[in-house]
């Protein structure tokens, strides 16, 4: 991206460290198949990475646009393990491929705890607390896919020295006494809304159904007193929900995240609307496909989801989302989400290519289940 209004640019302290990691970038709205893509050697946590920039809207001279929460995909080798290591920024991960173990502490020679996870667990770390990860498998890398805040830290203290060395515990947020931390208890608080501080498997945990943007579940999960929840949806096979924005939204949840969904089954596409434009006839709209194990990116302005297989799809988003730092959240903000399009005042465009791509897998259309409501 070339701008006239701004001097060359400078890189900030996070890509500054990004640079001392020796840490590779792949930018882009969508990673195909997060299961397959490659990883490169990050030699100070012992793993292989991808630092994921899911953006196409990368300025000339700069290594990423995302500067306030980013992503990772990480692979621990056979029999290895993850170094330990603390940090001033939060981080959650989701289990892709492989079993292993974590063990948190808060300081040293204090109390540890140690849990185990396999495919499709969550987990969260605690703020500052050190933590190792391992693999437990002695044939094959373990894979795990991660959010983190590290780019609001570096860039506000610009000091690598104390994002990874400072000596504050948070105890409100984890007590390393408690046995049952990370045992997968949970609290349902309120309706699509829990607390968990590890989930053992996503594809077994029950959605509330939610009528706003159609058809479809979801349940927001906060994890480990963070600002990041972990975000399950599902909807149905040959539907597909409103056009939906979160424009307004930004910045409500105590800071900006990027939003990415990772889709873990069937196949389908995106409609994608640019910024400050709402969905209608003559509106350019961009359709990016996805499937089981794609990892995209929102967009900038209105997005839509299409399930055209004869499959449920669920999804898992990382995200800032954790109540406890929103303040004050609208009424209409949480019965809605944010802004929709209802499927009533669409543009004709949107289903129409809808029943086409139906036509082409031969799979029929159950979107009237949007109108049962």
């Amino acid at each position: 991206m070339v701008s006239q209004r701004y001097e060359p640019w400078t890189h900030t302290p996070f890509e500054n460290w990004i640079v001392s990691e020796g840490l590779q970038v792949v930018h882009g709205q969508v990673v195909h198949d997060v299961y397959t893509m490659e990883t490169y050697p990050w030699e100070r946590t012992g793993t292989k990475a991808v630092l994921l920039d899911l953006s196409n809207r990368l300025m000339d001279g700069a290594l990423v646009d995302n500067q306030g929460t980013t992503r990772y995909v990480c692979d621990i080798p056979a029999g290895g393990k993850y170094n330990a290591e603390k940090h001033m920024y939060e981080e959650i991960f989701f289990v892709l491929k492989g079993r292993g173990a974590t063990t948190i502490w808060q300081e040293e020679g204090g109390p540890r705890q140690t849990f185990e996870w396999k495919e499709g667990s969550v987990f969260s770390i605690p703020l500052n607390s050190y933590h190792e990860i391992y693999n437990g498998q002695g044939d094959q890398a373990a894979r795990l896919y991660a959010a983190i805040s590290a780019p609001t830290a570096f860039n506000l203290y610009a000091s690598p020295e104390f994002v990874f060395g400072c000596p504050m515990v948070f105890p409100d947020r984890f007590d390393p006494t408690d046995e049952l931390y990370f045992s997968g208890k949970t609290e349902k608080l309120a309706d699509r809304f829990m607390e968990t501080n590890f989930i053992p498997d996503v594809q077994t945990v029950g959605l509330d159904r939610w009528k706003s943007r159609g058809p479809g579940s979801n349940m927001m999960i906060s994890m480990a007193g963070g600002h990041y929840i972990c975000h399950l949806s599902e909807f149905p096979a040959g539907t597909y929900k409103k056009a939906h924005t979160n424009e307004d939204n930004k910045g409500r949840n105590g800071l900006i995240s990027d939003v990415a969904y990772m889709f873990l089954s069937g196949e389908g596409y995106d409609l994608q609307w640019p910024a400050g434009t709402v969905p209608g006839p003559d509106v350019p709209m961009e359709k990016i496909d996805y499937r089981g194990g794609s990892l995209m990116s929102s967009g900038t302005g209105y997005h839509q989801h299409f399930n055209c297989s004869g499959e449920n799809i669920r999804y898992i988003v990382l995200r800032y989302g954790n109540p406890r730092y929103a303040g004050a959240v609208g009424k209409r903000t949480k019965d809605t989400g944010g802004t929709n399009v209802d499927f009533e005042d669409e543009d004709p465009r949107v289903l129409a290519t809808f029943e086409a791509e139906l036509a082409k897998r031969g799979v029929p259309s159950h979107q009237d289940q949007a109108f049962d409501d």
